[in-house]
């Protein structure tokens, strides 16, 4: 992949990231669901059908998820009830960070955190490729 094949297409969370995003999210609840059983019954099957609500509410959001990369800048879409885009101008990327857990590396994907002056983009288990040559493209412009 290169840096116009980059700019052609958008950088979504494929369906092995969401799950990765998805067990992150549940993982704190596992360990909280038997401490919450052990006020009862109805308290820990309340708490686990809340958490389960909450997985699926970030699963749902990882659908919506897209990165775009623009000649300027890069554009975040997210969100299913209310969407949000963030731009964020390429010249004033000042970090790239590329996170790899062995989670992320089973899925096939990473996490990159782009930093600039007052932002700070998220974009989370995009395939490792993409990512890769994302942060490549972006370091390049960093001061």
């Amino acid at each position: 992949m290169t840096e116009r094949d980059l700019l052609r297409t958008a950088l979504i969370i494929p369906p092995k990231g969401r799950a990765v995003l998805c067990v992150w999210a549940a993982v704190p609840g596992v360990f909280c669901a038997p401490f919450v059983f052990w006020q009862g019954v109805a308290a820990g099957a309340g708490f686990c059908l809340l958490w389960g609500f909450l997985v699926y509410c970030l699963w749902a959001r990882a659908c919506s998820f897209a990165a775009v990369l623009g000649e300027r800048t890069v554009t975040v879409y997210s969100g299913v009830a209310l969407p949000v885009r963030q731009v964020l101008p390429r010249r004033a990327v000042t970090s790239v960070r590329l996170l790899r857990t062995p989670l992320l590396r089973l899925g096939g994907v990473s996490l990159l955190i782009v930093a600039a002056p007052g932002a700070k983009l998220i974009l989370p288990a995009i395939p490792a490729q993409q990512a890769g040559l994302l942060a490549h493209i972006l370091a390049e412009e960093a001061p």
